[in-house]
Parts: C-alpha cells; structure tokens; sequence
C-alpha cells in the first residue's frame, strides 16, 4: 500500500492506497464519491466518471491515484449549492436526462466549459461533449440543457422545470435533479454494514475442458472470506430464464461454452482484494475446438454444443400467398447471403446486484427487468424457496 495526499472538494485527503489504484476506485470505494460513474473502466471512453483535476476534466477510470498527488480534486459534490441547482435544473428543464446513468459526467463537463466560455454555440458545446457518450437522452437534448444553464448564469432566463405536466408543458422527470447530479444511487452505488465485495474468474478460452480448479492461493490471501465454485452451490447449478440450461459455475470435468463462463467467484473486504484473488486462482483447462458458425453448428454432424438441448432451439417456417407462382411471374429474382455489422449497444452501468441477509432469505437489490424470474433463478440455486428472497428493483442505467 502506498500513501498519497490530495485536495478533494476542499478538503486535504490522505488515503492508503494499492500502487495501481485508478482514481476513479479511490473517489468511490475510499472516499463515498458516488457522482463519478463506472461506465467503461478502464477505458476512459464515456465521460461518465469525470472529475475536474485543478480545474481541468479528466476522466478518472484511466487515471492513477500516484499521479494526482498534491493535485486539487473537483466532483459534483463539491459544487456551490447554486451551481448545483442551476445545472440539475437546466438538465430537468431541458428534458437532458433519461436514465442519467451518464449525465453527472456531462453537468461537470458543463461546468468545466462554461468556466472558459460562458456563451459557446451549439457547434461548440457539442465538440465540448464529444468525449461522453450517452445510450438514450440523445445529445441535442444534453445541447440544449447547456445552452440553459450558459443562459442561466447569465441572468438571462429563469429555469422552470415543469411539475404539473398539464396539456402543452413536459413534466419533470421523476429523481430527475438528484439524478442529474449522481445523488440517486444505482446498484453499484448502494452500501449496507458489512458488505464484502465480490469478483468472478471467467473461462479463459470459449471451448475447453476444465481439468483442476485451484483457489488455494486465493484462499490464502488476506481479506479475502470465501472463494466459492461449483462444490458450494446447495441448490440446483444449473438455471436460465426459459430453459435451465447454463451452469452457475462449470464444473472441474465439464467444458466451457463462452469466456464469460464463471469458474469461480470470491468475496473480500474491498473491491481491490476480490479482484486480486480472482487472479490468483489457478485453473488447468484441456483446450478444445470451439463450434463458431452458427450455419455450421445446425449440421446434421455438427457436436452438441449445450449438453442440455440440441443446437437448433426451433424452426419457424410460413408462407403467404402462392411463392412459387409470384417468383416465377417476377422480372427479377435475386438469391443471396448478406451480412450485417454487429451493434455495440453501449449500455454503461456495471451489470451488479447487492444481497443482502434477511432472515433465512436475502433481500436482494437487482436491476435487471424481471424481478420475479430473478427471485425463482436465485431461489433455485440456493436451494430456498422463492419466498425467502426479496427482490427489489433499483432504478437501472442504460
């Protein structure tokens, strides 16, 4: 662990921290900032964890703690109470929020301009904004809620986010000024006394054979209470939304069908533990030939690929009117094959959930779209009845 000191909203901070800590873990797992999101860390590509590092933006994530020393931290938090209202009432007004996942990052950006320049043009706000990315708000909205909060400032308009959603006035959105400024917590936000941290070992190739699963190391490394496989589930392993087809942890034996298969998972005092320890677990695998093309693998020869089902999950075949006459009355007929690019849909909330102990049970805060089919999946690996977990669903982002 490595000492450092910096200025965080003002006030003189000295933390302990790891030597390749990045900011943004320091700002929210050591010092309760919560208005820095982790959209894409490490990558530092969607602006969601911006901080103003003397006076200038950058984004956290790709940040180290060592680099900032002595140096003066700004977040939100650390606004005026005025800039905080002009900037969370001008996103509201303009209707510059949706899920908002992204925009504490975006009202900081505004700060950060409007300080330089306190009437840019549009064409200069949106190059201002182009290293942020936001899933669903749109940004000529985002545009416009700066332009608000330059004219604010100004004196020039007085901002009026509409409460009562009468015929012809948009209604504010729900949390939206808390939202606006990071204060509404998503899943990744929340805290309960005692929460240990987890992180999970993924398959290292998309087909192999686990040989031997090794957590020794990990068990043996300091804060860390539990690595969990396959031997510690007491209820049923495997589970899925429609069919119950997908292994909770693959078993030593078994074979592996994607990278983002869990082998193991670890529980820790913080964040920067669990993910040591998931290093250090140690798994022989026997690699094998993956199946990759879909065409290839619904061959009458081709390997099953799920030991539950076949490869083919269903045929769909109709017809309207008569096809064969209305090809061959056609002046032109084309055959072909044509492929399309794949979509990133850039969703930027860390996929998490927090369990927390309820009686026999667990209360469990997800943020996935169905509460229910989280609370029997859940329930069936634990080997409890649906009953014994709560499931409560927290606002998601993204």
């Amino acid at each position: 662990m490595n000492t450092v000191s910096f200025t965080l909203n003002g006030e003189l901070t000295e933390l302990e921290i790891y030597p390749d800590e990045s900011l943004l873990d320091t700002l929210r797992e050591r010092c309760g900032i919560i208005s820095t999101k982790n959209g894409c860390s490490p990558q530092g590509q969607c602006g969601c964890c911006l901080v103003l590092v003397d006076g200038k933006p950058r984004t956290s994530c790709a940040t180290a703690t060592e680099k900032i020393a002595g140096r003066d931290i700004i977040t939100l938090e650390g606004l005026s109470g005025d800039e905080r209202r002009l900037l969370s009432e001008a996103f509201v007004a303009a209707a510059g929020l949706q899920c908002g996942f992204c925009i504490p990052g975006f009202a900081l950006r505004t700060k950060a301009l409007l300080e330089k320049n306190p009437m840019p043009s549009r064409p200069e706000i949106a190059k201002a904004i182009d290293a942020h990315l936001c899933r669903c708000t749109g940004y000529k909205k985002i545009i416009d809620a700066v332009e608000l909060v330059s004219k604010a400032r100004l004196g020039e308009i007085t901002l009026q986010p509409g409460t009562d959603g009468h015929v012809g006035q948009s209604l504010a959105r729900f949390q939206g000024l808390a939202t606006v400024l990071g204060d509404r917590p998503y899943v990744d936000d929340l805290k309960a006394d005692g929460m240990l941290h987890g992180a999970v070992v993924l398959s290292a190739y998309a087909r192999a054979k686990v040989v031997k699963i090794d957590t020794s190391k990990a068990e043996a490394l300091a804060g860390v209470v539990k690595v969990a496989t396959y031997q510690d589930v007491p209820g049923e392993r495997w589970y899925g939304l429609i069919y119950a087809d997908w292994e909770g942890y693959i078993a030593e034996g078994e074979e592996t069908r994607c990278v983002g298969d869990v082998i193991a998972s670890v529980a820790a005092v913080d964040l920067q533990t669990a993910r040591l320890a998931a290093s250090l677990v140690e798994v022989e695998y026997e690699v094998l030939e993956p199946t990759l093309d879909p065409a290839e693998s619904i061959k009458a020869d081709a390997r099953q690929v799920n030991p539950k089902k076949p490869n083919r999950l269903s045929t769909t075949a109709f017809t309207r009117g008569d096809v064969d006459k209305a090809l061959a009355s056609s002046a032109h007929t084309v055959t072909g094959t044509w492929q399309t690019q794949r979509i990133e849909h850039l969703f930027l909330e860390p996929e998490s959930s927090l369990a927390v102990p309820r009686g026999t049970g667990l209360h469990l805060y997800s943020q996935g779209q169905g509460v229910f089919d989280d609370r029997r999946q859940v329930a069936s690996f634990l080997g409890l009845q649906p009953e014994e977990i709560f499931v409560e669903l927290v606002a998601n982002g993204g």
